[in-house]
């Protein structure tokens, strides 16, 4: 009986919006067989246009600009923190232990590790353009014109001797006395000019020793690994051009080269240390990571993609050959095996140019696209190869090729659609490393689209010319395609026997392949009718919806985590360096600074608020359940620590200060000699010893009784009666104060403070003018400036020379105005301008910023700190912020730390992944249910592809592989790849009549051998990457691999029983769609394209069995539909 079938509106739209795309494609098909060369032509210039933008490619691998969610605090919070303290510093760690395991801490030991501080921070240079550079020349300094490097930390600072600025080692004399310093742990010096010794207390420097063991009465003796770190200059880090010419340490030319001087000794460094000193070393090996250590492992990496993809391009062709030949001279396809991959490379060549063109940089997460591509148009290559050979035999080549876009072209289009919408949607997401690849995906799936219709439709109108004909596949040594006498002779058919036996004659020692192919005899005769029995179908569900359980479980059990391992290969010496930092010095602490403003009248640095607030913010900061007990670093608090340590109530000496009662001083008359020297009557003994005479560093001369001193009502308020300290106590005078704190920056206890404060660019420019200032006395005019250091002269002059600040206020004054005069630029930035009075100063203060740091602890509680510590990390950050916040002051506090670039992204990641897959399956759904013709398929679609993403999703929990913005770019692919595998079947489905299992028969018939080719080619595609040694190509693969795997069984196994059981009706324009009786065929072979040719007649078989039970009309052209019992000898598998 007739199935009577009514079409709801959304059906009938979706089939006609589907009947105007498919005579579009239907015509395009056309125009391309009869415009053959100027469309294949057109493509490679279109392909030559797009790769013109290779030479405009960028590449992005900073953090902040790839990880971090855009508009993220964190980013603006890092732009004025590199504003004003810098863009931080090039971290170079070495990691130091002893080559028989055993105890580091001895002579021995330190010994080397001191040779090695010698051959490589000393001595180790390298030329960069005729330029020699050491790593003083590179390393990171407070200021530019600094002498002196920052110190990162190192164990040989135990025995740093600080007169000579060089670490002494005569003194240790044996294992014990090593010992004795390293628990002694202090430095001992006096003050420039003081009569005291202080001693500086470095047990902190215990921390760079790990796995300490010590005695009964806790000192230490022994330990098992040594830290020592350098910090260098990010100065040069714009210099990225590799085009310079250089020498290495050795005085060789090094043939390729960077710019920039900082990584080309970084680089030289890492290869000494590993090819020199630890196999010329006896006791000691050294670990080292530099900053340019991750980058180079991670190019070593993406330089190896080259290799992968051949070898992956060479499997594509491979099976493409085993697929698209028949073993026969002329049925043979591998021609279009070939096409077809080029075709991919077109799209893969255009994706890289269009992406320069468009200005999108290069991320190490697209460096996986060439892959992805690739099974993405070898994909849509079999669906199209297959349709062509489903086409009716007995029409003309441009006829079938028509044919061929009308049935095929509409799917590709499907899943094009789809996937482009997939990507394109989540190129809205916040995290730029996402967006970039999701960009780079748009344009690839569309340039892919646009080649196999122009570039391999092309390719199959020649090839369906040459079958025509008939004539050999044209690839020698592919199949038996040779000419006699040929590179293949062995392969050689006799003509004449080809034209009369055909396929029954044996090849290269094989037969004809099954008319129809094996696969899809396989899939139409005992897979199908297998898959729609009700115990099966039972079974189907109950095992599908087992594993979306397990799916379902594993996304509540996932977390964040983002680590630099991600870009390190498993066999990198990098490994070992994270293995000793995460097992041995592993504290788990996040360095925390507060942001201070000062650029706002009421919140200038010596005022007040800040005065009032400064502690409010510190204190905030103490009473955060994650602050580290004794790590708070307040710079104000310092300096006024400072201030009440300094003996003798702090002298006021006149080498250093003015103040106005020294204005009637005769300075010389108050010298006398004693010897050679020049001193004052009341300088102590002590204070006698002068600094060698080559020395212009040290003044000397504060004595005790003789000068004002700073620490009294006078000069400073809030000093308690008893003269006992006050953190409220403040120093009266604005310049005195700056003339202070500039003191304190100079000394051993405040030089670390010197990174706390950001000064003013006119006040930066205004010392740093005065520093370069010879010696003499300098003259212009009725302006003078006294710098020179003459004892005769009772060693007084005009200017500090330790801080490059004219003492007297008026000198100040003038000499401020005098360089401001010069410069127009600096002298606009002081607001307000500086008035007319004679000892006039900057209202705003020498600083327009100062930071207060502190230390959040892993964890609350007692314990060890995990390695992913995601959701503290979070909590510490956005408590941070809201603890400062909450203060509502005028300094505007903003808590920052570098490490909240990679807490951002775990604060955001999973909404982040939950709205890109929702925006993707939201795409997904509308593109389905206009080109599938209904609203229920496309939904049970939808249910589909959310199935495999689940399925993903717990694959990913039970690999333990962390959400995060590159699993994120993963799970966006699975959805636009999965969608493939159903899309196809669902859209066979409602093409197909009869009842809901015969459909689903025929669906699988027609399209299953596709889709498994298709998908068998996807991981071909990728397999390569398996034996990858890095974390981002081997989670690619293990992805791949489960969306092949759970796209390929959602699609072939579980979406034909849904749609068997609850699927629609077809969207077939009949309205009763009579079943057809079977045609029974015979066990000969259906005849071939060559025996039709050769009869001499282009009519059509006398049967020919059709999908629809009799001739399709499309246009102006009538198909009689493929004969799905036997199948075609010239497509399929």
């Amino acid at each position: 009986m007739p199935e009577a079938r009514k079409r709801d509106p959304i059906a009938r739209c979706g089939a006609a919006i589907e009947h105007k795309i498919s005579l579009w494609l239907e015509q395009w098909g056309l125009f391309v067989a009869r415009r053959t060369l100027a469309v294949f032509l057109g493509s490679i210039v279109l392909a030559l246009i797009m790769l013109a933008g290779v030479t405009r490619l960028t590449s992005e691998t900073e953090t902040e600009n790839l990880w971090t969610p855009r508009g993220a605090a964190v980013k603006d919070d890092k732009a004025t923190y590199d504003a004003n303290f810098g863009t931080g510093f090039r971290g170079e760690t070495i990691y130091f232990k002893s080559k028989t395991g055993g105890n580091i801490l001895t002579r021995d030991h330190f010994e080397e590790v001191l040779k090695f501080d010698t051959m490589y921070r000393r001595n180790l240079k390298v030329t960069v353009e005729g330029t020699e550079y050491d790593f003083a020349s590179v390393c990171a300094k407070a200021r530019p014109a600094d002498a002196f490097c920052l110190a990162g930390g190192s164990p040989l600072e135990f025995i740093y001797n600080i007169d000579t600025h060089r670490f002494d080692f005569s003194t240790v004399t044996s294992d014990a006395a090593l010992l004795a310093t390293i628990n002694r742990a202090s430095i001992d010096f006096t003050p420039d000019g003081s009569k005291e010794t202080f001693s500086l207390d470095i047990s902190n420097r215990h921390d760079l020793m790990s796995e300490q063991v010590r005695d009964g009465n806790g000192q230490i003796t022994g330990a098992t690994t040594l830290k020592m770190s350098w910090f260098a200059s990010r100065v040069n880090d714009t210099l990225n051009d590799e085009s310079c010419t250089g020498k290495d340490s050795e005085g060789k030319e090094i043939t390729r080269i960077s710019c920039n001087p900082t990584t080309v000794w970084e680089d030289e460094f890492e290869m000494r240390v590993n090819e020199e000193f630890n196999r010329d070393s006896k006791f000691v090996f050294a670990h080292v990571q530099t900053a340019s250590s991750i980058g180079n492992e991670l190019s070593k990496v993406i330089g190896g993609d080259v290799i992968s993809l051949n070898v992956g391009l060479f499997l594509i062709v491979l099976y493409a050959i085993l697929v698209l030949g028949k073993f026969h001279p002329v049925l043979s396809r591998s021609s279009l095996a070939f096409a077809g991959v080029a075709s991919v490379g077109l799209a893969i060549g255009g994706t890289f140019g269009l992406g320069g063109w468009a200005g999108v940089p290069q991320t190490p997460v697209t460096s996986t696209l060439p892959f992805i591509l690739l099974g993405i148009g070898v994909d849509d290559m079999f669906v199209l190869a297959g349709a062509l050979g489903r086409a009716p035999r007995h029409l003309n080549p441009e006829e079938r090729i028509g044919y061929m876009m009308k049935t095929a072209g509409t799917s590709i289009l499907i899943t094009t659609l789809t996937d482009m919408l997939a990507f394109a949607l989540s190129t809205t997401t916040s995290f730029p490393a996402l967006s970039y690849f999701c960009t780079w995906a748009t344009f690839g799936i569309l340039l892919d689209f646009i080649f196999q219709i122009t570039f391999f439709v092309a390719a199959c109108v020649w090839d369906e010319q040459r079958v025509k004909i008939p004539a050999r596949d044209c690839y020698c040594c592919g199949f038996c395609c040779a000419k006699k006498g040929g590179c293949c002779d062995f392969c050689f058919v006799d003509e004449e026997v080809m034209q009369k036996k055909g396929c029954g004659v044996p090849c290269c020692c094989l037969t004809c392949q099954k008319d129809g192919g094996y696969l899809r005899g396989f899939l139409k005769d005992y897979y199908a009718p297998t898959l729609i029995k009700l115990p099966v179908k039972i079974l189907v569900i109950v095992v599908f919806f087992g594993i979306l359980g397990m799916g379902a479980y594993g996304s509540t059990q996932l977390t964040e985590n983002f680590s630099l391992r991600f870009f390190v290969p498993s066999d990198s010496p990098l490994n070992t360096v994270f293995d000793i930092q995460d097992n041995e010095f592993r504290t788990g602490a996040t360095s925390v600074s507060v942001l201070l403003d000062h650029t706002k009248p009421g919140a200038y640095l010596h005022e007040p608020s800040n005065r009032l607030d400064s502690p409010k913010i510190a204190e905030a900061m103490e009473k955060f359940p994650y602050f580290e007990r004794g790590s708070l670093v307040d710079p104000l608090f310092n300096l006024t620590t400072y201030v009440f340590e300094t003996a003798d109530m702090f002298p006021l000496s006149p080498h250093f200060f003015w103040v106005p009662e020294y204005a009637g001083f005769d300075w010389l008359a108050r010298t006398a000699t004693i010897g050679d020297r020049t001193i004052y009557p009341s300088t102590l003994a002590s204070d006698v010893t002068l600094p060698p005479p080559a020395s212009t560093v040290v003044q000397g001369g504060i004595t005790s009784g003789e000068w004002a001193t700073l620490r009294s009502a006078t000069y400073m308020e809030g000093i308690p009666a008893d003269g006992s300290f006050s953190r409220g106590a403040y120093i009266k005078d604005t310049k005195m104060f700056y003339d202070v704190l500039a003191h304190f920056m100079t000394t051993p206890q405040g030089a670390g403070m010197r990174s706390y404060f950001a000064p003013y660019e006119w006040y930066e420019g205004f010392t740093d003018w005065i520093e370069s200032l010879p010696e003499a006395e300098f003259k212009d005019g009725a302006f003078t400036l006294d710098k020179r250091r003459d004892l005769s002269r009772g060693m007084l002059n005009d200017v500090h020379n330790g801080t490059a600040r004219p003492k007297h206020p008026k000198k100040f004054c003038e000499a401020l105005k005098y360089f401001l005069n010069t410069n127009e630029t600096l002298k606009a930035m002081v607001d307000p301008p500086l008035g007319d009075e004679e000892n006039c100063y900057p209202a705003m203060g020498d600083y327009r910023m100062s930071r207060i740091g502190v230390d959040m602890r892993c964890r609350i509680d007692e314990g060890p700190c995990p390695l992913s510590n995601s959701t503290a990390e979070v909590e510490i950050m956005q408590g941070s912020r809201k603890a400062v916040s909450d203060l509502n002051s005028d300094l505007n506090p903003r808590a920052y730390s570098f490490a909240w670039l990679f807490a951002e992204q775990y604060a955001v990641v999973r909404n982040e992944a939950l709205s890109s897959i929702f925006q993707a399956i939201i795409a997904v759904g509308v593109v389905t249910i206009i080109f599938i013709s209904h609203w229920w398929t496309g939904l049970i679609v939808v249910a589909n592809i959310a199935m495999v993403l689940f399925d993903i999703i717990g694959v990913m929990w039970l690999w333990d592989v962390s959400i995060n913005s590159i699993s994120i770019v993963y799970l966006v692919l699975a959805i636009g790849l999965a969608v493939d595998y159903s899309a196809h079947i669902a859209h066979a489905f409602m093409s197909a009549t009869g009842t809901h299992d015969e459909r689903v028969v025929t669906a699988i018939t027609e399209m299953g051998a596709d889709v498994a080719h298709g998908a068998m080619s996807t991981f071909l595609a990728v397999v390569v990457m398996s034996a990858s040694k890095s974390y981002i190509f081997i989670l690619f693969f293990r992805q791949f691999f489960a969306i092949c795997l759970f796209g390929f069984s959602h699609g072939m196994i579980f979406l034909p029983v849904v749609l068997s059981l609850i699927g629609p009706g077809s969207s077939s324009d009949e309205e009763h769609t009579p079943k057809q009786p079977e045609v029974v065929s015979d066990e000969k072979p259906v005849a071939t394209m060559v025996e039709l040719q050769g009869s001499g007649s282009d009519k059509a078989p006398d049967v020919v069995n059709s999908q629809h039970g009799g001739p399709s009309v499309v246009g102006d052209m009538t198909y009689a539909a493929p004969d799905l019992a036997t199948g075609s000898p010239i497509g399929g598998a």
